[in-house]
Formats: structure tokens, C-alpha cells, sequence
């Protein structure tokens, strides 16, 4: 068996740090904490649960306190995780088949972040790499902090079978906007010392976004557009999707448009066709968007997007043809999604 060190950074997140750790109980994890300065119970929660619990005075520096973590854990091959994040039933042989065939390289796990936008719950689905050997990989960036090679070794990654749930987003609108405000002060630190990294840019508009200013939010996503973001990169397909909703949102359909020439480097996922078939419903362009939709209905991949969307649009392309029995099949087709409830309703009518 390979062993596991699970490294965990916390500060006063006692109410999350119980059910981060009652969720990696049932494994033969190795648990490390570290509190980068904690006033509530948080270190005592921690010890119930491990006798590896470490202080780190806090320096403005996530990938310190992570790289302070790691050190004390016992095993090379850490996975590293947040206070917020809950590990989801785990398929431990295929951990590690998963590592015996890849030990040099880095594992994405599964992040769903959930978060409340007007009152619904929405879920956001990514990638992070976070699965590695610390004789190969250390964190760098004091914020969103990224794991980059130790010495000559070339990067490579694969899709590590780990899911966990990320509640961070969510909370009153108090904690999240000093959540918000302390990581713009360390951005904007970042961004003064490396003006033209887009992936900085993108982050501080995050941040705003995660405050509901989605004015500010709207400037450093085009400050981000403008630096040409990687193409494929997994936060490429966030801002385009953030960037270009603002924008629908604002009528500013025209400059949404810009996301366009990224089909190709996100063909394979339902958010984009989906965003690009609406940007052509809002140009007018109703025969540009029907292929976009029907494509996102066997796109195999999905960060945001309601699965269901593609199936509403489709039916609402077709309604505005007139063909209203194929329209009702394809709202039938969504389940209990909400506008499409809706439109079988007005097509009773």
C-alpha cells in the first residue's frame, strides 16, 4: 500500500473542521493540521482526530503554510485539502492503482463547489491538482497557490479518482465579503509584482464576483480577456463563462462575442456550447445557435451549466420555428428544470 498524508491548513473554521475530518475517518489516511492562527476550538478538534496538529504564524502566504504543512507529514505522497472541503466516498484500490501508475505525476481531483445565487443553489465542478509526491512538487504563490515542480522533472497530471465538496461559497454575505476583501489585498499585491499574468486578473475578478460586485468583477475579467488567457486552461473556461454571462446579462452582446474564436479549446463541454448558442440567440442568429445546443446535449464534460439547458434551448428554437410538438418534447425532456416547466405551461395555454 502506498500511504496517504492528508495536509490541511485551518484558521478559526472550527464549524467546517469537524466534517472535513469525520469525512476522512473511514480511510488509513495519515491526518496533518496546521493552524495558521486560530481563536475558536479549532486546535481542539484537531487533536481529536490526530496527534499531528502544528501553529504556523501566518506570513500572508498560502503556499508557506502548505509547504509548512507537508513537511510534518510522515508519508511523501500527500493530498492536500482546505477546511471547507469534505471528501466524498472514496474507491481507496483505485487511489491507489491511480498512484502505482502515475508516481511522478500530479492528480486533479474532483472540486464541486456549491454556492447561492438568488436564493437557488448552484453547484461548479472543476479540477485542482492536488495529489503528489513532495520529492517532486511544492506549492508557490502566497495566494491560489499552485504546485510546480521541485528541480528539472516535467509536469504532467492525470485525473486522480477523489471528489470532495466545496462549501466555501457559501455563508453570509458578511463572512464572504471579508473572505473577498482579504484575498483582493493579497491579489492586488500579486498583480503590482506580475502585471501581465491573466490567471491573477481572472482571481480578482473572482473575488468580486464572490461579493456579488459584478462591476469590478466585469473590469478585471476584460483586464483578463485582454492579457490572452491559455486556451484549454481549466480557469480559461471559468472567466470566458463568468466574463461573457456579465455581459449577456448587461445586453452587451456584441463584446460577449469575443469568447467565440475559444470554441475550439472547450468543444468537449457543455458550458461553453451552451454560452455560445445563447450569445447567437442574442445576435439573432437562432440557425448558429440550434447546433450549439444539440452538440452540448453529448458534450461529455460540464462545470456549471444545469445539464438540462441544452434540451430548454433546443425546445425553445423549435417553438420559435412554430414547431411546437417538437418544442414540447424537448421541454419534456428536462425533468423539473424550471424554465422549461414554465414554457410547457404557457404552450397548455
Amino acid at each position: 500500500m502506498i500511504p496517504i498524508s492528508v495536509c490541511i491548513i485551518t484558521k478559526n473554521e472550527a464549524e467546517h473542521l469537524m466534517k472535513c475530518l469525520e469525512a476522512l475517518k473511514p480511510y488509513p489516511f495519515e491526518i496533518v493540521v496546521t493552524d495558521t492562527g486560530s481563536t475558536d476550538d479549532s486546535l481542539e478538534i484537531a487533536r481529536q482526530y490526530t496527534d499531528h496538529v502544528y501553529e504556523f504564524a501566518w506570513i500572508n502566504d498560502f503556499s508557506a503554510a502548505r509547504n509548512f504543512c507537508i513537511s510534518h507529514a510522515s508519508h511523501n505522497t500527500v493530498l492536500s485539502l482546505d477546511t471547507d472541503e469534505f471528501l466524498r466516498p472514496l474507491d481507496w484500490d483505485a487511489l491507489q492503482n491511480a498512484l502505482e501508475a502515475h508516481p511522478k505525476s500530479l492528480g486533479a481531483i474532483e472540486l464541486f463547489s456549491h454556492f447561492d445565487v438568488d436564493g437557488e443553489t448552484k453547484q461548479q465542478v472543476v479540477r485542482l491538482q492536488r495529489l503528489f509526491n513532495r520529492q517532486y512538487y511544492h506549492f508557490v504563490n502566497p495566494i491560489h497557490e499552485v504546485l510546480v515542480p521541485i528541480g528539472s522533472i516535467k509536469p504532467d497530471s492525470y485525473d486522480a479518482p477523489v471528489s470532495v465538496d466545496h462549501v466555501g461559497y457559501q455563508g453570509s454575505a458578511e463572512k464572504l465579503k471579508e473572505k473577498a476583501e482579504r484575498d483582493i489585498s493579497m491579489i492586488r499585491a500579486e498583480i503590482e509584482a506580475d502585471p501581465e499574468n491573466a490567471y491573477l486578473h481572472f482571481q480578482l475578478g473572482q473575488s468580486y464576483m464572490l461579493m456579488r460586485d459584478h462591476e469590478n468583477a466585469l473590469l478585471w475579467f476584460r483586464s483578463a480577456m485582454d492579457l490572452h488567457p491559455m486556451p484549454g486552461a481549466e480557469y480559461t473556461l471559468v472567466l470566458l463563462c463568468n466574463y461573457a454571462g456579465i455581459l449577456l446579462d448587461n445586453g452587451q452582446v456584441e463584446e460577449a462575442a469575443n469568447i467565440l474564436p475559444y470554441r475550439s479549446s472547450f468543444a468537449d463541454y457543455k458550458d461553453f456550447l451552451c454560452l455560445s448558442g445563447r450569445i447567437y440567440l442574442c445576435m439573432g442568429q437562432p440557425l448558429k445557435a440550434l447546433p450549439e445546443f444539440v452538440q452540448a446535449l453529448s458534450a461529455p464534460k460540464y462545470s456549471l451549466v444545469n445539464p438540462h439547458v441544452p434540451s430548454y434551448y433546443i425546445g425553445l428554437i423549435y417553438e420559435m420555428f412554430g414547431k411546437r410538438d417538437i418544442a414540447r418534447t424537448h421541454y419534456e425532456n428536462c425533468g423539473d428544470y424550471p424554465p422549461a416547466m414554465e414554457a410547457l405551461k404557457k404552450l397548455s395555454n
